[in-house]
């Protein structure tokens, strides 16, 4: 056999070797960080919202109102629902007394039931920044946050970390 037919043969063999191994998924990790005028609104929109949007953030100027924050989780390849490990919230308090902000995290079209919606209540003291934190992992297609935010207080800032499988 010539030369060249063996490092062709050669060539095809470690190719079909490679080409058959098992490939495993490479799971992904991704961070949304934005500000909240991008991700947050009001529940009363018009004339009636009192959130005003600022550089820095959303800030309440009325009595306390409803905030929704909706976040995008990007399906890699069309892989389906990710796997959100945490979502963080950035208050900061304009008022001279503390203020204390309820929020509920609502896990959309959960894949596998293990998510529930949960509520948790910070308190920011005046002039302070302080930050809520939910922790997962919720298997869904998408997320998002209500929050009763009072008045003076600032949303300023949003960070999701969620990962998925990599698809082949």
């Amino acid at each position: 056999m010539k030369v060249v037919n063996k490092i062709a043969l050669l060539t095809v063999g470690v190719g079909l070797a490679l080409g058959v191994a098992a490939t495993a998924h490479a799971e992904l990790g991704f961070r949304v960080s934005s500000n909240a005028v991008d991700k947050c609104q009001s529940f009363n929109p018009g004339t009636s919202d009192t959130f005003r949007k600022r550089v820095v953030g959303v800030e309440n100027v009325g009595p306390t109102t409803a905030l929704s924050c909706v976040f995008e989780l990007e399906e890699i390849y069309g892989g389906g629902p990710v796997w959100v490990d945490t979502v963080q919230m950035f208050f900061r308090n304009n008022d001279t007394v503390a203020q204390s902000v309820t929020c509920t995290i609502l896990p959309g079209n959960t894949y596998n039931g293990l998510s529930t919606a949960s509520s948790k209540t910070l308190v920011v003291n005046a002039g302070a920044t302080d930050i809520m934190s939910f922790q997962g992992p919720y298997n869904v297609w998408s997320i998002g946050v209500n929050c009763s935010v009072p008045q003076f207080v600032v949303v300023n800032h949003t960070v999701v970390f969620y990962r998925n499988a990599q698809i082949p």
